[in-house]
């Protein structure tokens, strides 16, 4: 029992002088009892106003994949970043309601975006069969463990 008790007040005592160690905020920031960091004017907040230009993933996803003769050939399922660029567009091809579906990647640089009736399509130059004969690109492989 005593062992216990031992172990139990040396652990209370570790994690208080941790805790002993944190640093108070800063003189530029102010943490307020919500959570909120009141910054003083001078300091950059790091905020970027988008463009009329821009547009937000979530419309990018689901857009159809068209070869050069516009026929369809695919569909974009999500987009791959690396260092905050956009390294690769993550393709479905062929399949029939979600099954045998066959997912690629293809380098942004290698497609262009089309505004069609008020629709976005991406173009590629390559040919459906062309896409199926890619390697295949596999989620399990890219998901954080």
């Amino acid at each position: 029992m005593k062992k216990i008790a031992i172990t139990a007040l040396a652990s209370i005592l570790m994690v208080s002088s941790a805790y002993a160690q944190f640093s108070s905020p800063s003189e530029n920031g102010k943490i307020l009892a919500e959570g909120i960091v009141r910054v003083k004017a001078d300091m950059v907040a790091g905020y970027v106003t988008p463009s009329t230009a821009n547009f937000v993933a979530s419309n990018f996803i689901g857009v159809d994949v068209c070869d050069i003769e516009d026929e369809e050939i695919g569909e974009v399922k999500d987009i791959i970043l690396r260092q905050n660029n956009i390294d690769g567009i993550v393709i479905s091809v062929g399949g029939f309601l979600g099954m045998g579906e066959h997912y690629v990647v293809v380098s942004p640089e290698k497609v262009r975006m089309k505004a069609d009736d008020g629709k976005w399509k991406l173009m590629v130059n390559v040919t459906k069969n062309a896409l199926k004969e890619m390697p295949e690109f596999k989620y399990k492989d890219y998901l954080i463990r």
